[in-house]
């Protein structure tokens, strides 16, 4: 990572189970970028509009899942799909975003991390759409809903190295 200037990693959850540990440090300060959740779900509408997709629908649900991995990653330290204890990303969404009875149920994630200066909406997406995991995701026919948060730690630690730092989730899902 590039300490001074501006950094981005992402990870897809069909595309890279990675597994990244580190020491446990919690930044100064953990904020909620909401105004900016709206404009990244926003353009990834936009995106999809230009695609023939249908727009995903904003679910209570996934933006539950989607916050609470967000500032678990940011407050321990950590960045990957799995949850801190192992858990695998679509299991953790499984708590908040359940199977309807009878039907079908599938579930993404995608996560992306800057640091350095502020994200908006358009370097996100852009972000994802350069990445062919990421970019199939979002562009999956299947997905109706979709859950966004995006949390900032002023000095993250643990693989954030103590820089500031925005961690985004994004949740797909379809029941």
């Amino acid at each position: 990572m590039l300490r001074g200037a501006s950094f981005l990693v992402l990870i897809v959850a069909f595309a890279l189970p990675a597994s990244v540990t580190a020491a446990t440090s919690s930044p100064a300060s953990v904020t909620r970028e909401t105004s900016l959740e709206t404009l990244v779900l926003r353009q990834v509408n936009e995106v999809r509009a230009t695609h023939g997709l249908v727009p995903l629908t904003a679910s209570a649900s996934l933006t539950r899942a989607a916050l609470g991995h967000s500032r678990s990653m940011i407050t321990l330290g950590y960045f990957t799909h799995e949850s801190r204890n192992g858990t695998p990303f679509w299991q953790r969404v499984k708590r908040f975003y359940s199977p309807r009875s009878g039907g079908g149920w599938t579930v993404g994630e995608n996560l992306a991390m800057f640091g350095g200066s502020a994200p908006n909406a358009e370097s996100i997406v852009a972000a994802w759409m350069a990445s062919s995991g990421h970019r199939a995701n979002l562009l999956r026919r299947m997905f109706r809903d979709a859950g966004v948060a995006i949390v900032h730690g002023s000095s993250a630690g643990g693989v954030f190295g103590g820089e500031s730092t925005w961690v985004i989730t994004l949740d797909f899902g379809n029941r």
